[in-house]
Parts: C-alpha cells; sequence; structure tokens
C-alpha cells in the first residue's frame, strides 16, 4: 500500500503576481442600478422624510389662516350680541338719570313754590290780635289737659274732651290711661306750668304752636317732688270762635 499524500494548501499568488489584462477596467461595463433599487418606495420615502415639501413649507406650519384672522375670532355673533346690549344698557342709564335729574329739579322748585305760598299765607306775624288769641287758648288748654290729681283723674278727662278734637282725643285717651292706673297707685299729683309758646304758623282757622313746658310731681304723703321739662307741638283749629288741640306732635315719630 503506497504511503498516503500529505494535502498541503495551494500556494494563493499575490494580487501583484497577477497578469494584468489591459482594458479590463476601462471596458468592464460600469454596473447598472437595478430599477428596483432607482425607485425603490423605501428610497422615495427616504427622500420624503429628508427633504419633505410639508416640512419645509408647511402652510399650516407658516401661517394658519384659522390662527391669524378667524372670523368667529375676529366678531363672533355673541360678542356682538353682547355689545349691543352694553350700548343699550349704557343708553337706559343715561336716560334715568335725565328723568332723575328733571324730577329733583322739579321737586325743588315745587317745594320752594308751597313754602313760598305757605309763607305768603301765614299772618301769624301780622295779625297779632289772633296770634295772641292762641297763645293765650292754647297755654290754658296745655296746663289743663297735662295737670291732674290721683284722687279725681276723672275731672281732667272730662276737661280734655272739652280741649280737644278729632286725632288729638284719641292720641290724650291712650296717654292717659297709664295716668289712670299709675296714679293713684303712686299718689302722684303732676302740675304743667307752659313757660314758652309761639304761632309758627297761622293761616286762616288753623294753627301750628310750639309749646315748652316744666312739670312738678309730687308724692302725697312724702313731700317728695321732681321737675321735668317738656317741649312739643300742637295743631289747633278754630271751631265756634274757641281754639281747639286737633293734633299733639312730641317728636317720637309716634
Amino acid at each position: 500500500m503506497p504511503p498516503a499524500r500529505r494535502w498541503t494548501p495551494a500556494t494563493v499568488p499575490a494580487e501583484s503576481d497577477l497578469p494584468v489584462t489591459p482594458g479590463d477596467d476601462e471596458d468592464a461595463p460600469a454596473p447598472q442600478a437595478s430599477p428596483d433599487a432607482e425607485a425603490s418606495p423605501g428610497a422615495e420615502a427616504s427622500r420624503g422624510a429628508q427633504a419633505s415639501p410639508d416640512a419645509e413649507a408647511s402652510p399650516g406650519a407658516e401661517a394658519s389662516p384659522d390662527a391669524e384672522a378667524s372670523p368667529d375670532a375676529e366678531a363672533s355673533p355673541g360678542a356682538e350680541a353682547g355689545s349691543r346690549r352694553r350700548v343699550a344698557v349704557a343708553a337706559l342709564l343715561g336716560a334715568a338719570t335725565v328723568l332723575l335729574g328733571s324730577f329733583g329739579i322739579w321737586a325743588v322748585v315745587s317745594a320752594h313754590d308751597l313754602r313760598a305760598a305757605a309763607a305768603d299765607a301765614n299772618v301769624a306775624l301780622v295779625d297779632r290780635a289772633t296770634t295772641r288769641t292762641v297763645n293765650r287758648e292754647i297755654t290754658s288748654a296745655v296746663e289743663t289737659i297735662f295737670s291732674y290729681n290721683y284722687a279725681d283723674t276723672a275731672r281732667t278727662r272730662a276737661s280734655a274732651q272739652r280741649l280737644l278734637t278729632g286725632a288729638a282725643i284719641r292720641q290724650y285717651d291712650r296717654l292717659f290711661a297709664l295716668v289712670e292706673q299709675q296714679a293713684p297707685k303712686q299718689k302722684l299729683v303732676v302740675t304743667t306750668k307752659v313757660t314758652s309758646i309761639g304761632v309758627e304758623l297761622l293761616t286762616g282757622g288753623r294753627a301750628r304752636v310750639l309749646v315748652f313746658a316744666n312739670q312738678q310731681d309730687t308724692r302725697a304723703g312724702t313731700g317728695a317732688a321732681s321737675y321735668g321739662g317738656a317741649m312739643f307741638a300742637v295743631t289747633a283749629v278754630n271751631q265756634h270762635g274757641r281754639w281747639k288741640i286737633e293734633n299733639i306732635d312730641t317728636f317720637t315719630g309716634t
């Protein structure tokens, strides 16, 4: 059996040792691009990603017409209606101001005319005789109806019915009801004296009279006395030649 031959790789000649055929590189046709490679959808998409017209100059990115000048943003129907309402409210307020101002002027003028008319009709300083009569009779009436003795309050009430008239009778009855309850318990004797009186207004058969009076309260059996002052106004009317008190104003709003 012949001995086995050992395999050794063949020596590969170096590239420089290979024979060069003239014109191989020049005449060899250049590899042509595959149509699929030239217009590959992926390549097209890649180019679109590199320089997309939408990305370079997108109308929406440059200046959106809706964002720049939206008709709704410029003048919406709701905004126009709100503006009209504000104008209407302003006009109404202006008209109300004018009316109130006119009414105020009218009221001032009317009040002045009434005061002027009342002043012209007031004869308190002109008709001295009537003024003295009013002062005298009202002084007597006030001192009578506001003076009483716990032992005989009925007498004072009867006198008041002759000196009062109209609403003054009801006013006095309410006040004197308390006197009739308290005076006998406390044994009160009250004396009223008018210290000052003046006719404020005198027109025809009516007069308004301001009264200042002092009251002395004495408790029977003890001799203890107290003093107090009072200021009020009365409206007096002439009935059958005699001045009677028609209303008592104590300036308390009641």
